[in-house]
Formats: structure tokens, sequence, C-alpha cells
């Protein structure tokens, strides 16, 4: 017997859309049918409660995983749990901005843009195009590159949202997911698609040609963490997610393009080492434009979810990944979002007691509706700061049950639940930083990433997340995986010569890097739990 047949009504941002469904199904089956993108940070496991989708009509009965992680209030405003929602009648939804974050900002300026490499060469082609590819856990960035007689220029940028997000948040989601045969298919093919329409938009904007026997378009390279690389040639995963996490393609690789689906065709596409199975091909592009002499003793840091950082002494390379969880961009935050128009941004908190003001500023100037990394960073320093939070992280009992307003409504609250997991990643990094400087003082202290990029030392001051080392070294240097990725495809540009240059110094990268495990080091259990303290 068929099922009855109702209306799903969609509102994304604005934009409504009625979906036929059948009685009974669930909710994400008739997102996929509209093409409608989500996320789900835990995969859909049901295990963070972070995927909530608002009922405007037609909410169904709340179930246990409701109880489990929404308030009555919440359940009364029609607040339910994505990954579990099962659809029974007419109903209409409001796709909210940690559902579909289609606005996300990503970091996909190239900083420093104009670079000279050895030319067009004697075998390059001057005016040539080419592709650089960082493609991230969470965002997916692009730069379109041309040719010329001294160097390169950056042409356009573009980026968009991993569309991997509904199999998970992060890699440990998306190695559990791929497990599946047919999911890491899937896997693969929802990241191709979406760097296809980067490729797609930069080419069309800026009128290239990659169809024909002389395409203006001649390269393509992609960077990314070990995981998403092994996801996007459909590799199986498992050895990334069990001890002792083995990699076993690690070595730069060059294809055609085939790894596409069926609109771009026959161009040279490099893949970028990597080092290990979390210090992967976006450090090695970040180092690769950088120096390794020894005038300079730098230490360079990825804030993402893997806090991946290697410090170079002059002599030495030392790598490390430590995991500082999704904190960085709001994930595992009660009100957390990714950086989208009315996310809070930055906060200060001002005057004492009765007259207290929270003062907010959010992306875009929008409505506040969530708190972004940058703001999650700010708020707990700001608690600390002005003594609603002590030292080991304990917010007044006035907050404590509750959480700290940030909105006159109260509607958005940072918990003390928030503020553990806030202690947890600020250790993890401080622990591995001091861990790698091992006592040595570094000349500069380069920051890479979008969180970054927008985070100020001053503002953070009272999380004390970074060693004393660093105090007036730091420099923020925007996505350098990006731009290393856009310096290797100018160099393939410019011919042989200055290819096999770029490729020797990447050799040299994974070659001198030495893998420090922190889990094995003595101390330091004793010192990551001391560095929870402010």
């Amino acid at each position: 017997m068929k099922a009855k047949e109702i209306t799903v009504t969609i509102n994304e941002y604005g934009k409504v859309q009625a979906i036929a469904a059948a009685k009974g199904e669930r909710l994400k089956a008739v997102l996929d049918r509209a093409g409608v993108k989500y996320a789900l940070p835990c995969g859909g496991r049901a295990v963070c409660g972070r995927c909530r989708i608002k009922f405007l009509k037609g909410a169904p009965i709340p179930g246990s995983y409701e109880e489990m992680f929404l308030t009555d209030e919440e359940t009364e405003e029609g607040i339910r749990i994505l990954c579990r929602t099962v659809v029974y009648e007419d109903c209409e939804i409001e796709l909210r901005g940690n559902i579909t974050e289609q606005d996300m900002i990503v970091e996909a300026e190239i900083k420093g843009e104009d670079r000279e490499t050895n030319g067009a060469g004697t075998d390059g082609t001057p005016g040539a195009y080419g592709i650089a590819i960082d493609l991230g856990t969470t965002t997916i960035a692009a730069a379109l590159i041309q040719n010329t007689a001294d160097g390169y220029r950056v042409v356009g940028t573009s980026s968009c949202v991993n569309s991997q997000r509904k199999y998970g948040a992060d890699v440990i989601s998306r190695i559990s997911a791929a497990e599946d045969a047919g999911i890491r298919q899937a896997l693969r093919n929802t990241v191709v698609t979406d760097i296809e329409n980067l490729i797609k938009e930069l080419t069309t904007s800026h009128n290239i040609t990659y169809l024909g026997k002389s395409p203006d378009l001649k390269a393509i390279t992609v960077t990314g963490n070990t995981t998403m690389l092994y996801l996007l040639e459909e590799r199986d995963t498992a050895g990334l997610g069990r001890y002792p996490y083995t990699a076993e393609y690690l070595d730069k690789e060059w294809m055609l393009s085939d790894i596409m689906l069926d609109d771009i065709p026959d161009i040279g596409l490099t893949l970028l080492p990597g080092i290990s199975a979390f210090v992967g091909a976006d450090i090695v592009a970040g180092l690769f434009t950088l120096e390794l002499n020894r005038e300079e003793k730098f230490f360079f840091l990825d804030l993402g979810t893997n806090g991946e950082m290697a410090f170079y002494d002059g002599e030495n390379l030392k790598v490390t990944s430590t995991a500082a969880g999704p904190v960085f961009e709001a994930g595992g935050i009660s009100c957390g979002v990714a950086s989208v128009p009315g996310a809070i941004c930055h906060v200060r908190i001002n005057g004492t007691d009765q007259n207290r003001r929270v003062i907010i500023d959010t992306i875009g100037g929008a409505e506040p509706i969530g708190i972004c990394g940058t703001g999650v960073m700010e708020t707990v320093s700001e608690l600390v700061r002005t003594g609603l939070a002590d030292e080991t992280g304990l917010l007044t009992e006035e907050y404590f049950d509750e959480g700290f307003p940030l909105t006159d409504d109260g509607r958005i609250r940072l918990t003390q639940s928030d503020i553990r997991n806030v202690q947890l990643a600020k250790a993890a990094i401080f622990t591995g930083a001091k861990t790698l400087l091992d006592g040595k003082i570094p000349d500069k202290v380069y920051i890479s990433g979008g969180f970054g990029s927008k985070i100020s030392q001053e503002n953070v001051e009272e999380l004390h997340m970074f060693p004393k080392e660093f105090d007036g070294k730091i420099i923020a240097i925007g996505n350098s995986a990006l731009k290393g990725a856009a310096e290797y495809t100018a160099c393939v540009l410019s011919g042989w010569e200055a290819e096999a240059d770029a490729s020797a110094k990447l050799d040299l990268i994974t070659d001198m890097a030495q893998l420090t495990e922190l889990a094995t080091m003595d101390g330091f259990d004793e010192d990551y739990i001391a560095a929870m303290n402010f």
C-alpha cells in the first residue's frame, strides 16, 4: 500500500519551496530531494543535538532525542533534531543558520597575492591559467592563477561550504561514515561537485576556457588535510581513524583531472604531499610559502579542529597535531554557529553588577543568531577578566546553571559546558606549542586559517592560549594552504625548471619534518591538565 503523500514547505533564508513527501519519511531525505544543503555535525548519529530545525507548523511530537537535547521551551517553539525527525503531516520548516550555513564567510583571499617565481621559463606558457584548491573539512576555497613573465597574479578567488558536512562536521565523523563503501563514494562525488562548481564559477566569470585542444586552463593543484584528500580519491580511510593512525598515501600525486566528474577534462592535477595522518598537505602548503633558512626561527600554527603546528629552529623542523576539537569554529558550543551573518563575533563586557552591559558585534551587523568562534573565545576571556568566571573556568553562582546571556532576551548564552570545551581546546594548543618549542624561542609566529586571521590576541589575553614565547611575535597569514597551492600552481605554469624546484622544496619539507607524538611525551597529560586553567 502506497504511503499517504504530504507536503513539506521549506523556508530557506526567505526562499520558499514545497516538496512532496511520503507520510513517515525522514526529513533529511526530503531535504536531499529538494537540493537543500545542511550540516549534521555528528554525521547523523544523534549524539550532539546540534542539527536543530524549526517547525513553523505541523511539528511532530517530540521524541526521546528532543527530550535529551532540548528544553521544554524549545520543543514548544517547534525546534526538533533534524537527523531523527520524521514527518507525518503537512508541515512548514525554517532552516536555521547552524543547519545550512549557506552564507558562511570563508577565508579565500590570499595575502601577498603577487609573487615572483622563475617566470615563464623555457617551456612555460605566458598568460596560461591554473586553479589552486584548499579542500578544507568545513569550507573549500579556490583561486584562479595566471602565469606572468616574472611570476603570477591571482585573478580571482571563490569559496563554498564543504557539502560533506551532511555526513559529519569533523574528520572523525566522516571517517566513520566512509566505512560504508556507498557513502564513501557519495562523499567523493559530493566534494568533487563542490570543486567543479568553484572551477566553473572562476573560469566563467573570467572568460577562461578549458575545452578544446589549446585550453587556457593548464593546471589544477589541490591541498587539504589527509582525510579530505583520501575522500577525494575515494580511498579507504579506516586506518586514519584508529590507532596507530597511519596513512599509506602521503606522497605528491599527479594525474589527469578525470578524478573529477564529466565536465573538467584532461588537465594535469596535482595533490600536494602530506606528512602524517593528522599533519596533512594543507600544512605542507603553508610551510611551502615560508623560507627554511638559518636566519629565522619560526613557529607555524593552523588553528583548526586538529591544531596542526610546526616549529623550525633554523636546523630542524618539528611538527605535531593536537586534538583541539571544533571549538574554534564554534563546534560543540550550545549556541554556536558558523561565521554567517548574525553570528556574534566580538564581545565586550563593561560595568559591574547592576550596571553591567554586554556589547556585541555580529557579522554583517545582522540580528544575532548565535556565536561564532571568535565570539566564543572573546566571551570566555571577558568572563575571566571581569571575574564572572574564575581561573578554573567556573562561572559565578548567578550564571552557573543557565549560562551567561549575551543578548537582552537571554536567548543566546555561553554555558559552563561551553567554557569547559574552550578550556580543552586552548589547553591542547598551549601544551602542543610548549612541547614543540622545548625551551627555544621563535623569531616569528605565523598563525594560519580564518580564525587566526580574525582573532585579536589582546581580545583573548585572559585565555592564556599561547605560550609567553609568542608575545609580540604573532603574524596572521590568512589561508596559507590556498596560498601555497597557488604558488605551486604558478611554478607548474612556469615550466619544468620552476616545477622541479617547487617539487624539491616540497620534498625538503616532508623529508625534514620530524613528527612528535604528544600522547607519548613524558608529562604531557599533567601539562595539559595544568594548561586548562586561566
